[in-house]
């Protein structure tokens, strides 16, 4: 098999992540030159990479041993920010130096499963060029099910989810999938997302008004407003270590999820419904607070 092309351009945008890449990147070319196997590519070098397969870890100004830890990968195209510029302007680095057919997002707190660029591969080459966007299954470090691919949230939904009524809520957006099968959802988790890149381009790359959150349901939204498929694939599983990132900037993580909710309900429902979520959030900021004083 010759590619003009790689098939797949995998990125990875860390910040403070040394103590998790190297076993996400090694996964990655776990998965890589199996997939190669798959797919019968001869020219496959292992870790030199090859016509299949490529990939990009794009850093936000780390200030741990992150970059130190991915230079060791000699096969991996690193690209440094001098600042944290967030998760969407570093996927949209990223995929300004892509060359594959698809671009496949991947946490840096990930491993990816041995078969999974093997089952993504297969699942492509069917045809249906209606499908622009693949989730695919995320799993716990202990190999249970972390869900994905729910619907989109409506602002009552959101704003009830934030006011103590999240479960209720996380089951209406769940309702109806059987994550043990391939479905059309509105959404997938962008801890493992791949997207055509070619629609990616269309739809101008992720929207760098995002800091962090929201930016995977603001480009599977674009997506679906051109008439293309989110689609959920379970066969390619990758386990994720969820909240591993995050953790390590809990006071940024809060104000970028705020910033990023208040950000997508207003510009997909309007001023109004932007209103109503940042008022759900100071109440629930101000209920926090005073059970803290008791």
């Amino acid at each position: 098999m010759n590619l003009q092309s790689p098939f797949l351009s995998v990125i990875v945008v860390t910040y403070n992540s040394q103590d998790f890449i190297g076993d996400c990147l090694e996964s990655i070319k776990r998965a890589g030159v199996q997939a190669c196997k798959s797919a019968n590519v001869q020219e496959c070098k292992g870790e030199n990479g090859c016509s299949f397969w490529e990939t990009i870890v794009v850093d936000n100004a780390s200030v741990d041993g992150t970059v130190e830890v991915v230079r060791q990968f000699k096969w991996v195209r690193l690209i440094c920010n001098s600042e944290n510029l967030g998760f969407a302007a570093g996927v949209n680095r990223g995929a300004k130096e892509a060359i594959g057919e698809w671009l496949l997002l991947i946490n840096p707190d990930c491993v990816v499963d041995e078969n999974a660029f093997a089952e993504l591969y297969e699942f492509a080459q069917k045809g249906d060029d209606e499908i622009a966007v693949i989730g695919l299954q995320l799993l716990n470090s202990d190999g249970t099910l972390q869900p994905s691919g729910r619907r989109f949230p409506k602002v009552w939904e959101f704003v009830l989810a934030l006011l103590g009524f999240y479960r209720k809520m996380e089951a209406k957006w769940f309702e109806g999938r059987n994550f043990a099968e391939v479905q059309e959802v509105d959404e997938v988790s962008g801890a493992a997302l791949a997207i055509r890149r070619k629609v990616f381009e269309q739809i101008g790359g992720m929207d760098e008004g995002f800091f962090l959150f929201f930016e995977e349901l603001d480009l599977c939204k674009q997506v679906k407003a051109k008439g293309l498929k989110v689609v959920y694939l379970p066969k390619a599983k990758v386990k994720h270590l969820w909240g591993a990132s995050v953790k390590r900037v809990p006071d940024l993580a809060r104000k970028a999820q705020k910033r990023s909710a208040i950000k997508y309900f207003g510009k997909h429902h309007g001023l109004l419904a932007a209103i109503f979520v940042a008022i759900a959030f100071a109440i629930r900021d101000f209920a926090s607070k005073i059970r803290q004083n008791f």
